[in-house]
């Protein structure tokens, strides 16, 4: 069963997003100008194992070490929501924030695009003030702040900020 987001079924937990990834063979889809993220539309899902799953997204961003190596993706669940994930293997090594950084992941947005942190992942403030940094810089816009707010008021990670003033401040 998928994730729920504001009454909208996203299609794929995460470990669902990550099986997926593995068994995508690149090169597929359009090469975009990093020479190292594949974009993958509807017309190009009827080659890959998985594309059953991909009923309902419109597109996927698939990102490689520029090896041919996938080391993770992006779902576009139309213009309400991504889905971002890393393989394990290839976490805190910069792949995910070379797409923010070189204008990729922003390009490929649609305009004023809300997404939701998904807050298990969240383990302390840096966390979460890393996600936000990398959803500024994507021209995006967290739709879940009280949510956030919450799990980290649970964790003790508030970092002084009242419910207000995080909101205020991070939205």
């Amino acid at each position: 069963m998928g994730l729920v987001i504001f009454g909208k079924e996203l299609l794929m937990t995460n470990d669902d997003f990550l099986y997926m990834l593995k068994h995508i063979d690149l090169p597929c889809g359009v090469l975009l100008s990093d020479n190292t993220t594949y974009r993958l539309e509807t017309n190009d899902y009827s080659t890959l194992k998985y594309k059953e799953e991909l009923e309902g997204i419109d597109k996927v961003l698939v990102i490689s070490d520029g090896k041919l190596n996938v080391v993770g993706g992006v779902l576009f669940y139309g213009g309400y929501d991504i889905q971002i994930t890393t393989l394990p293997q290839y976490r805190n090594k910069g792949y995910m924030s070379a797409i923010h950084r070189n204008g990729i992941l922003y390009r490929e947005c649609y305009p004023n695009l809300y997404v939701s942190l998904v807050t298990r992942e969240i383990r302390h403030w840096q966390d979460f003030h890393l996600r936000h940094h990398l959803v500024k810089l994507a021209g995006l816009i967290i739709r879940n702040l009280p949510e956030v707010y919450k799990h980290l008021f649970i964790i003790r990670e508030t970092n002084g900020y009242t419910e207000e003033a995080f909101i205020k401040k991070f939205s």
